[in-house]
């Protein structure tokens, strides 16, 4: 087995909580307003020292969850945390916007954390949030964010949707069908996560043996990006439900740097074996336990991988790289 580290970490996510007001259908690391798990400011300051240790810099950090603005004065107190451990600050702050009730909270809001050192608020607007937030609070966040920060200092994952959201909430759930599968058919989602359970049924589908073949070593290795989730779980780039290890950010345990630095394959064993083979790997080990795969097949290779990686976990038979079981729970 090759035993090469991961590459350079320059930039990472901290998922701060995985309490959100929202359930959205697409969400992939499962948030819900029934979680709880919050990240302490000290644990963040020190997974920032890490990252500024390893050659991180402001522009390549972003706060994210859950949603962030369930804790404001934590939230504030953890961007300030980043700019005091000598990062500069954090890149962006990931928000629904389901807070943005006035232009006053809004503008509070978004001072308080530009002052802390947040460089960017990125606004999460689709069909999917909009389901649970209004879309006058949408338009309220990016309005008052221009003012506030200036146009450069707003970002979102779908311009065009956040030009013109739309009450989902009051649509009939025919048309919201509809709508999700339209909006996936121009703006495909990973099917993972919540959206292995509720939007795969609106996606094109193959056979297994019409998958990709190659493993999947750029994807998890080769990023230079993580996300650090509360308790310390740390996952390599967007590939939620696999570990890299367990970050300490107090003198009890090894602090994020020290994991990074001296990460190597034999660490992660399910992560080793997708980075070599693939998905269709992890599914032949996985029949051996029992697992039959879908005879509607996959929307793509990642919905196959979850699926296996969710019924090892469910089965007790997945290595110890795979969880922390609530991001398998939709």
């Amino acid at each position: 087995m090759n035993e090469s580290p991961l590459a350079p970490i320059r930039s990472a996510g901290l998922l701060i909580t995985t309490w959100c007001p929202a359930r959205c259908r697409h969400c992939y690391v499962c948030a819900g307003p029934e979680r709880s798990a919050w990240m302490t400011v000290d644990e963040a300051r020190g997974h920032f020292a890490a990252l500024a240790r390893l050659g991180a810099a402001a522009e390549g950090i972003h706060v994210t969850g859950g949603e962030p603005f369930g804790d404001v004065d934590r939230l504030v107190a953890i961007v300030r945390a980043a700019r005091d451990v000598g990062l500069g600050g954090v890149g962006f702050v990931e928000t629904s916007g389901y807070w943005a009730t006035s232009d006053a909270v809004v503008r509070d809001r978004l001072r308080a954390l530009r002052e802390a050192g947040m460089r960017q608020v990125a606004i999460s607007a689709d069909p999917f949030h909009q389901e649970f937030v209004p879309p006058n609070r949408v338009r309220r966040l990016y309005d008052v964010a221009c003012e506030v920060l200036g146009p450069g200092g707003v970002r979102a994952r779908r311009w065009m949707w956040l030009k013109e959201p739309r009450d989902v909430a009051a649509m009939p759930q025919a048309d919201r069908g509809r709508l999700f599968a339209e909006f996936l058919a121009r703006y495909p989602e990973r099917i993972v996560g919540r959206a292995a359970t509720q939007l795969a049924s609106l996606v094109p589908r193959r056979p297994v043996e019409q998958l990709p073949d190659e493993g999947c070593r750029a994807a998890l290795l080769a990023s230079g990006h993580v996300h650090i989730l509360p308790g310390g779980w740390v996952y390599p780039g967007t590939c939620g439900g696999l570990l890299l290890g367990r970050a300490a950010a107090d003198a009890g345990g090894q602090p994020l740097d020290a994991i990074l630095g001296d990460w190597r394959l034999r660490d992660a064993p399910t992560v080793a074996r997708l980075a070599d083979a693939g998905p269709k790997a992890l599914l032949s080990d996985a029949t051996v336990h029992g697992f039959t795969p879908d005879p509607d097949g996959y929307a793509g290779k990642c919905h196959l991988c979850w699926s296996v990686r969710r019924f090892l976990l469910q089965t007790g038979a997945s290595a110890r790289d795979v969880g922390p079981p609530e991001m398998y729970e939709p």
